[in-house]
């Protein structure tokens, strides 16, 4: 499982489209960042200071790695000249420079030998091979006019490296993988063996993220439209499952997290703001979230040493994270999304696959499909609340235990609807108590109001998440609804004929701090005198409630006394006065 940290600030941008992107340093903890055209900074992640960077008046026009083979830094200067150099250079414009007769795309540093040259029209070669023969190297383009390499990796199999690229045909925007061997020394491409790959679905559906990945396991991941992450292990196809909390509305990024964990950042489902996904490509599921205020289209994504480094709209931002072996299940819940077309095999083990409780037909079909309690409840709930059937949604609410907060929301809302369709003054004290006693001619009226009363109850009675239901509570409720439902919690907690327990009881105080943390601003800022009365109303409960307490904290000694059958000796020296009754 994954845990992600608090945000840092890695550097500020100079300008968001001039920027090349991140690469490892020669230390840990350290990378460089090609912050734009001219500026190469080093920084330490640890503590985000720099230490080190270089100028140059040369366009830089891909990120610069460093090159452990040659123990130096390279460069891709004005899209066809490549320049190293080492640490303690200062001035990058005095550097011999090794021009090409071609573009080129960018340098991939690989582990144990020289780095990788990749040209623009998809041709490679070992760095120092490349720039013995620069002058000379031309190759036939591998790409179409209207193509355009848009990802490119590098990685090993059996001690045989193989060069991989997405490659975008900006006509029809279909993207291909190119996947191929790479030749021992020369580092160029061993055409006879090169594979060409569709990326494609039968479904109605495109492309909105794309990864290679060369850690752990080699393959390629592909977010699409609908939500579903498929991956290509370079022999054939297989769907993962669906991202949650992202849009797919805009381009997605992918980056490698490590521990069968991908790291997803996008639009959030709102498409007011951006989260960071931890995305488990094994079960399928987010692991955790971290909402962003910012989103950047195809903003460039990494992770290096624990951290992730995304690319935010003025910055350089910058998250630690933590991923652990153990799995604890409880944060999954509500984190898998299963698609419609989509239904679980059942084993046959010589049980019933019938659900061995009741539920509704609707209800059923949902069970077939796998779905969490949770999606079920906001499949089914809100569609009973629309037709005001609120037998149906009492019967319905019996069947589940874990209710999503939004619809627990809803249910608040419809709820208070039900019970008090004239909007009654709560201030009122003898109103509002006949209208929870229900005082009605016959027999048939009385029941069916306390029936709606019954059904506030249980939606009162619910679990759910402090963090998680603030916020549709806010949206959801109105202040008058708040209003009614601290009054009408006072009226059950002090004037109710009606038998309560402690765990009713104590789900109620916890109402009461969460409509008042939901809605302090609101109470803070008006100057409606119902607002006063009702928080004056739940500051002398609270007080009373107290002071009874506090009562039986002095009783309690006594109580013990004469539970054990000890006798209670007055200690008249304690008294303030005694009488004594004297025979003259």
């Amino acid at each position: 499982m994954a845990k992600l940290h608090n945000y840092y600030v890695l550097c500020p941008l100079i300008d968001q489209k001039s920027f090349l992107g991140v690469a490892k340093d020669k230390e840990d903890e350290h990378v460089i960042v090609t912050l734009g055209r001219n500026v190469v900074n080093k920084y330490q992640l640890s503590d985000q200071k720099q230490v080190g960077g270089w100028t140059s008046k040369d366009h830089i026009t891909s990120t610069v790695i460093y090159d452990k083979e040659q123990a130096s830094y390279v460069g891709v200067f004005n899209k066809n000249t490549i320049k190293t150099w080492k640490e303690d250079s200062d001035n990058l414009d005095k550097i011999k420079k090794f021009k090409f007769p071609l573009n080129i795309l960018k340098v991939i540093p690989r582990d144990g030998q020289s780095s990788l040259i990749v040209f623009s029209n998809g041709n490679c070669a070992s760095l120092p091979y490349a720039l013995d023969n620069r002058k000379t190297y031309e190759s036939k383009s591998l790409l179409k006019d209207t193509d355009t390499i848009v990802e490119s990796a590098c990685y090993s199999i059996n001690k045989t490296d193989f060069i991989c690229y997405i490659v975008k045909n900006n006509k029809d925007n279909i993207y291909d993988i190119i996947n191929c061997p790479l030749r021992d020394e020369l580092g160029d491409m061993d055409r006879s063996k090169l594979v060409r790959t569709e990326i494609t679905r039968l479904d109605d559906v495109y492309v909105v993220g794309k990864f290679i990945c060369t850690e752990e396991k080699n393959a390629v991941y592909i977010l699409w439209s609908d939500g579903k992450m498929t991956v290509y292990n370079f022999k054939d196809w297989k769907t993962i499952g669906s991202v949650p909390w992202v849009s797919t509305l805009s381009s997605v990024s992918l980056a490698w997290m490590g521990k069968e964990h991908l790291i997803v950042f996008g639009s959030n489902t709102e498409q007011d703001g951006a989260i960071i996904i931890a995305y488990n490509i094994v079960l399928g599921v987010g692991s955790c979230r971290y909402p962003m205020k910012m989103y950047a289209e195809g903003a460039k994504l990494y992770c290096y040493h624990g951290r992730i480094i995304l690319e935010a709209s003025n910055h350089i931002g910058m998250l630690p994270y933590v991923l652990q072996t153990k799995r604890n299940l409880s944060s999954l819940l509500g984190s898998h999304e299963v698609i419609q077309d989509e239904c679980m095999e059942i084993a046959d083990w010589d049980s019933p696959t019938e659900p061995q409780f009741t539920v509704t037909d609707d209800t059923k079909d949902l069970i077939k499909l796998g779905l969490t309690e949770r999606a079920i409840c906001s499949n089914v709930i809100p569609p009973l609340l629309e037709k005001d059937d609120f037998r149906a949604v009492y019967q319905t609410l019996k069947q589940f235990k874990d209710i999503p907060e939004t619809t627990l929301v809803a249910l608040l809302k419809y709820c208070i609807k039900l019970v008090n369709p004239n909007n009654i003054d709560v201030t009122d004290a003898e109103e509002f108590a006949k209208l929870c006693s229900g005082e009605h001619k016959n027999k048939k009226d009385q029941l069916v109001h306390r029936a709606k009363f019954e059904l506030l109850n249980s939606t009162l009675q619910i679990s759910f998440s402090d963090a998680l239901i603030i916020p549709p509570l806010r949206n959801g409720l109105s202040l008058d609804d708040t209003l009614f439902l601290m009054t009408y919690m006072a009226h059950a907690l002090v004037n109710s004929e009606k038998s309560m327990d402690t765990d009713y009881e104590s789900k109620l105080f916890d109402w009461y701090t969460l409509l008042m943390d939901a809605f302090y601003q609101q109470y803070l800022m008006t100057k409606d005198e119902k607002v006063t009365s009702v928080l004056q109303n739940t500051l002398n409960i609270v007080l009373d409630l107290i002071k009874q307490l506090h009562t039986v904290s002095e009783m309690l000694p006594v109580i013990n006394k004469l539970l054990s059958g000890k006798l209670i000796e007055n200690d008249e020296e304690s008294l303030s006065y005694a009488i004594e009754l004297m025979q003259i």
